[in-house]
């Protein structure tokens, strides 16, 4: 009798900050096969902890994957066959992003904004659009993307993050048509708000905000393994029910 197959999860950014804990966390577990993307090189001093985790974990993998090149996202899912013993993406998890635009609307440089775009908002999609037919090949079929609450219309946090809050809000908008389209296939998609966390790109923004004397006492603030631990534990609760949500890292429930 053969052995159950195992869950195999691909990430998006597992070199750092919350990508890189999720990879810790889920690879913890021998049921999980984790493959995780990095930027760059592997020889990288930002990539040295992937790799020393590899090193001690055989069901960790890594492909090399950079969000804002045309060529990187076009051989990522040959890059995947490659590895050992692939049967196919069960969870698909987008955890890179970028988070340097501290400007008011009438203030942010066009740059800013593109940069934003082209990786919060557009890497994740055009990444998934090469990686499809590899989740097809299972039938667990989720789709979690990190995305957060300044990205929230609904919910809009007055400070001023112009470009990464519209670029998240772009991002959701994505994962809630995805929701639709794939539904009848049997996708499960769901974003996630990961908390404010102390990750180097996090503390950037405490440190931004403090600055300009904006108020941020009452923000819970939590580190990335702490964000890892909570959003690992949600995930193994979603279920067809939650196509479509907008999930807090405690499991509840936020509004687009």
């Amino acid at each position: 009798m053969s052995s159950p197959s195992k869950t195999t999860y691909f990430i998006i950014g597992g070199n750092r900050g919350i990508g890189f804990n999720l990879v810790k966390t889920l690879s913890a577990s021998t049921d999980n096969v984790v493959i995780a993307s990095f930027r760059g090189l592997p020889s990288l001093p930002k990539n040295k902890q992937l790799e020393d985790l590899r090193k001690s974990r055989n069901n960790i993998h890594v492909v090399q994957l950079d969000v804002t090149e045309d060529e990187s996202i076009n051989r990522i899912a040959d890059e995947i066959r490659k590895t050992p013993s692939f049967e196919g993406i069960d969870v698909f998890i987008a955890s890179s992003g970028i988070s340097d635009s501290y400007y008011e609307v009438l203030k942010a440089p066009k740059k800013v904004w593109l940069d934003h775009y082209t990786t919060n908002s557009l890497g994740p999609i055009l990444t998934l659009q090469k990686v499809y037919p590899l989740l097809l090949l299972k039938k667990t079929r989720k789709l979690f993307f990190i995305s957060s609450l300044a990205g929230s219309i609904a919910a809009y946090i007055p400070i001023s993050v112009s470009a990464y809050g519209q670029s998240k809000a772009a991002l959701n908008f994505a994962i809630k048509e995805l929701s639709f389209e794939l539904k009848p296939e049997g996708f499960t998609v769901v974003a996630f708000h990961p908390g404010m966390v102390t990750t180097d790109m996090g503390q950037q923004g405490l440190d931004a905000f403090t600055e300009k004397g904006t108020d941020i006492s009452s923000l819970e603030v939590i580190t990335p393994e702490e964000s890892a631990s909570a959003l690992a534990n949600v995930f193994s609760k979603i279920s067809p029910e939650h196509n479509g949500k907008f999930m807090n890292y405690d499991g509840s429930e936020n509004a687009f």
